[in-house]
């Protein structure tokens, strides 16, 4: 059986062999394309960027204070909608989380329709986190995603 394994591992090398070789080409150059050929491609073409694009604006939080609670409401610019998929979230540091809802969502139920907000006691400030928002620009197809410091106290 010697000779079988030395035949195979032959035959294995001389294989590995020509398909390097087949890999490699002849080494001729490969001609450029012409300047006016069309680029024929599979991939879906990407959106065209305006030549100026806007700064992102975080999402800012208003406060309503009561006698023993506060509204806090979330605030985006003018419509941009907030993603109702991903809602606004608010980390405090000392591991409570404050999820911002609304009532009432877009028929697909991938937008708030009113403003987002949550209730809380007045007894849970000082909150110090983090405001997480998923939020889409009415002159945009994409929908971004912010982080922003935030620091809730009592007035």
């Amino acid at each position: 059986m010697p000779s079988l394994r030395s035949t195979r591992a032959h035959a294995l090398l001389v294989l590995t062999g020509l398909a390097l070789a087949a890999c490699a080409g002849d080494g001729a150059p490969v001609p450029e394309p012409k300047a006016d050929a069309p680029i024929v491609t599979s991939l879906p073409q990407l959106p065209q960027l305006p030549t100026e694009l806007r700064p992102v604006v975080p999402p800012d939080l208003d406060l309503a204070f009561g006698t023993d609670s506060v509204r806090i409401t979330i605030s985006v610019e003018p419509g941009a909608r907030v993603n109702a998929l991903l809602p606004p979230v608010i980390d405090a540091g000392d591991g409570r989380r404050f999820l911002l809802r609304a009532p009432t969502v877009t028929e697909d139920s991938a937008y708030f329709v009113e403003r987002a907000s949550v209730t809380i006691p007045r007894s849970a400030l000082p909150i110090r986190g983090t405001l997480r928002t998923s939020f889409c620009r009415s002159d945009e197809r994409l929908c971004r995603s912010t982080e922003r410091a935030v620091v809730l106290e009592d007035r």
